[in-house]
């Protein structure tokens, strides 16, 4: 039987790295995501350095060789040296730990980065480059960091969110300016965020609902700094851009329909405003409209859209304010998807919510929860 093939699941992810310190970032990396909830699939790197995916796989996402959908987790082939991996919108993408980058699923404007058009159902690698250290797939483009500290960006680009300073589609990974300080990235929806070493952070792309954060709502095709802050410590990014800073405090900034800045309020901000007045966040992800944090007491948090359960507290209700997934202070990793939101305890389960028409949860149904399901027994 699958699920007893490989769960036990205090395998999963209780390598997860150390997060970065607080103090300067020379030389550091951000810690990989090795958990990821995409549009409509999920993927995951265990502890022996397996990846496995599961939900839709309409275009080969889950990478297993099929186009099946999948409700129980698949391993992408046998390799064990999978590191990071990124969900985007029906493709994947991921980085093994020589360093070299592979991405599947769906390709017709070229988000898999390889120089063609034609999606796969199986990894294929991007250029034959092993000095990769990070990736973020976003909707329909992706960007990744280099050891060398360049930053790199292919697939869709129509509203500049590659920072070429077009706004022409990239097969192939395009540098983003020449900059060798780049530290993290995020890709959005239709734009982009990134954070350089020296703490500053900048965006670019699309700008309708004040996503770059700098005060406007004009579109940007190159990077512009958000702020003049040097504390930045992490970011994520949907239709909308959260990010921590090194004090622990929390920001949003851009689209806020269903309340997914958190600040008690459905109104669009061009600036960062702060969530609550809490410097005590360790992570934050940003999922369609919602968005999911852990508090560094271990505790987990939800706010923004809930028609599907996303936020995990048993109702269909949205929130435009935090409010806690359980009352549980043993979560270390979280990830919101599309509909669904999935997390990583710190005794290596892994548990699931929101929407599962496609399997996505996990659990072998398609039955949707409104609070965390278990992934396996």
């Amino acid at each position: 039987m699958m699920l007893g093939r490989f769960l036990k699941l205090a395998l999963w992810i209780l390598v997860t790295l150390p997060l970065p310190s607080c103090g300067g970032r020379e030389g550091a990396s951000p810690t990989p995501p090795l958990l990821v909830a995409g549009d409509a699939h999920t993927a995951a790197i265990k502890k022996d350095g397996t990846l496995w995916t599961w939900g839709s796989n309409f275009f080969g996402q889950l990478g297993n060789g099929t186009n099946t959908d999948s409700h129980t987790p698949v391993q992408v082939g046998t390799d064990t040296r999978w590191q990071s991996v990124s969900a985007g919108q029906g493709y994947t993408v991921a980085i093994k730990k020589d360093g070299t980058l592979w991405a599947w699923g769906h390709n017709d404007i070229g988000q898999l980065g390889n120089g063609s058009n034609k999606s796969s159902n199986k990894p294929v690698k991007i250029i034959t480059d092993a000095m990769w250290r990070f990736v973020s797939a976003g909707r329909l483009h992706s960007v990744a960091i280099k050891k060398d500290g360049t930053l790199w960006a292919w697939g869709w680009n129509d509203i500049g969110q590659l920072g070429n300073g077009t706004t022409e589609e990239s097969h192939t990974p395009i540098q983003v300016g020449t900059d060798t300080k780049w530290w993290s990235a995020a890709a959005g929806a239709d734009h982009t965020v990134a954070i350089k070493e020296d703490g500053t952070l900048w965006a670019w792309g699309a700008n309708h609902s004040g996503e770059l954060g700098n005060g406007t709502n004009t579109s940007s095709y190159a990077p512009v700094q958000i702020g003049t802050d040097t504390g930045w410590l992490s970011v994520a990014a949907d239709w909308f851009t959260v990010a921590i800073k090194k004090d622990g405090t929390l920001w949003a900034w851009g689209h806020n329909y269903f309340g997914q800045l958190g600040n008690g309020t459905t109104v669009n901000s061009n600036t960062p405003i702060q969530v609550g007045t809490d410097a005590k966040w360790q992570s934050v992800s940003a999922g369609h409209c919602c968005t999911v944090a852990i508090r560094k007491d271990g505790t987990l948090w939800a706010w923004g859209i809930n028609q599907d359960g996303q936020l995990g507290n048993g109702t269909k209700r949205d929130s435009p304010t935090p409010i806690q997934i359980g009352k549980d202070s043993n979560w270390q990793s979280a990830s919101a998807g599309t509909g669904h939101t999935v997390a990583i305890r710190k005794d290596g389960t892994l548990w699931a919510w929101g929407l599962n028409q496609d399997g996505q949860l996990g659990n072998g149904t398609n039955k949707n929860s409104l609070t965390p399901v278990r992934v396996g027994q």
